[in-house]
C-alpha cells in the first residue's frame, strides 16, 4: 500500500493545490495522501491568512486524508530547514512511501542532481559561494550563483521558488537517509509570485489570492497585527543573536533601526538589503517573539490536525509509528520527555498568540489548543 506525502502551507488552499493532491496520488499510485501543514505562522515570515484549522478543513475537502502540523521551529525558518522538517515528519510517520512536490521544471533528475552537488559541497563550490557572499549577495542568491558556476544547472532554474524548494526536499532526503521516494509535478497556472488576480485564467497563485483577501472584508491576519508584541519583544531582548536566524550583522541592522520601529511589515522592509531578504527579517522578528533559538533537528512528535475517517487505518497501530502522534493534546503530551514538551509548548505559544490577536481584532472567542480535537471529515 502506497501513501504519498505532501509538505504544504495552503496559504490559502486553492484549486492548484487540489490539482497537486490528485496528481500526487496518481504519480505515486497511492491509496492515501498525507499532508504536513505549516501552522499558524508560515515560512515567508508572516501569520497565515487563515488559522491552521481552517486550512486543515480546506485540505481535507480538497482530497487530503491525514493532516499533521509542522512544528513552528521548522515552519518559521529558511527553505532548507522547512524542507528538512517536512521530510523528517513524513519519514517519522513510518507508513509514508513517497513525497511529491511541485516544481517549475517538472523533472526530478536536475533537482536531485543539484541536491547531490550541495550535499557534497566541493571546494570549487565553497569558493564560488564565499566569493558571492563577499559581494554582498543574500545566501539564496549567492548559492544559486555558485551552483550556476560549478554545475550544469542553468541559473534561471535555480532562482525559481518551487525548484529551489524541490532541491531542498531532495537534499533533506539525501542527508537524512530517508527511504521516501521523491516525485515532482510541473507547477500549473500562474507563476508563484503572480499577481494577475484570483480570477485570472488557470490556477491562481497564493500570492494573488492573499492580495485579494488583504484588500477585502474576509477576516484574516497580517504581520502588522503583531507589531506591538514584536516591538516589545525586540526592545526587551538582551541578545538578538540568540535567535535562530539572527546573525550578528542582522542584529546590528535591527538595533540601529529599532528606535523608529512602528509597524512590523514596514520595519522589515526598511531593514532589507542585498544581504538580508525581507523574508529572513520577518522570520527573525517572529523568532524573537516566539523564542525560537535553535532548530533541534528531530521529530519526536507530530500533532494530528485532521483526518478522513477511512484513513484511521493508518493510525491503528500507533506503537509502530516512530514519532509520537498527538491527537488528544492534554493526554498525549504526557508521554513526551521534558525537552520534547518544551518544543511542543513553543508550538502552542504560536497558536495561542495567533488566536489572541485574531480574537482582539474581530471580537471572537475561539477554543484554545487544549480544547481543539482533530477535525474528522466524513
Amino acid at each position: 500500500m502506497n501513501t504519498v506525502g505532501i509538505i504544504a502551507e495552503y496559504n490559502p488552499f486553492h484549486e492548484g493545490h487540489a490539482y497537486h493532491l490528485r496528481r500526487a496520488r496518481e504519480a505515486a499510485g497511492a491509496d492515501f495522501a498525507v499532508v504536513i501543514l505549516n501552522g499558524d505562522f508560515v515560512q515567508r515570515g508572516e501569520p497565515a491568512v487563515y488559522d491552521k484549522y481552517a486550512r486543515t478543513r480546506a485540505a481535507l475537502e480538497g482530497g487530503a486524508d491525514l493532516v499533521f502540523e509542522l512544528p513552528v521551529r521548522f515552519g518559521l525558518s529558511s527553505a532548507g530547514d522547512f524542507a528538512l522538517g517536512g521530510i523528517l515528519a513524513l519519514t517519522g510517520l513510518g507508513f509514508v512511501s513517497h513525497v511529491c512536490f511541485g516544481s517549475e521544471c517538472g523533472e526530478l533528475a536536475p533537482l536531485w542532481d543539484t541536491a547531490a552537488l550541495l550535499a557534497e559541497e566541493t571546494d570549487e563550490f565553497r569558493a564560488a559561494l564565499d566569493a558571492a557572499l563577499r559581494q554582498g549577495l543574500s545566501y539564496p542568491a549567492a548559492r544559486a550563483s555558485a551552483l550556476a558556476q560549478t554545475s550544469a544547472c542553468p541559473e534561471e532554474m535555480l532562482r525559481q521558488p518551487n525548484n529551489i524548494l524541490g532541491i531542498e526536499y531532495c537534499l533533506a532526503i539525501q542527508r537524512t537517509g530517508s527511504r521516501l521516494t521523491p516525485l515532482t509535478i510541473r507547477r500549473e497556472g500562474q507563476d508563484y509570485h503572480g499577481r494577475e488576480g484570483a480570477d485570472a485564467d488557470g490556477y491562481p497563485s497564493a500570492t494573488a489570492l492573499r492580495q485579494k483577501i488583504y484588500s477585502g472584508r474576509t477576516p484574516h491576519l497580517r504581520l502588522n497585527d503583531f507589531s506591538d508584541m514584536i516591538g516589545y519583544a525586540l526592545r526587551t531582548c538582551s541578545s538578538l543573536e540568540q535567535y535562530k536566524d539572527v546573525s550578528p550583522e542582522l542584529a546590528d541592522t535591527i538595533r540601529k533601526r529599532l528606535p523608529d520601529f512602528r509597524l512590523a511589515e514596514e520595519f522589515a522592509a526598511e531593514c532589507q538589503s542585498r544581504t538580508f531578504t525581507a523574508g529572513r527579517i520577518r522570520r527573525a522578528l517572529l523568532q524573537c517573539l516566539l523564542g525560537i533559538r535553535s532548530l533541534a533537528p528531530s521529530m519526536p512528535y507530530l500533532r494530528l490536525l485532521g483526518m478522513r475517517r477511512e484513513a484511521s487505518v493508518l493510525l491503528a497501530h500507533r506503537e509502530n509509528i516512530p514519532c509520537a502522534v498527538l491527537s488528544r493534546l492534554a493526554v498525549d503530551a504526557k508521554s513526551l520527555s521534558d525537552p520534547e514538551r518544551l518544543l511542543l509548548e513553543q508550538d502552542i505559544l504560536a497558536s495561542d498568540l495567533y488566536r489572541q490577536v485574531y480574537g482582539r481584532k474581530y471580537g471572537e472567542d475561539n477554543p484554545n489548543e487544549y480544547q481543539h480535537s482533530p477535525i474528522v471529515w466524513e
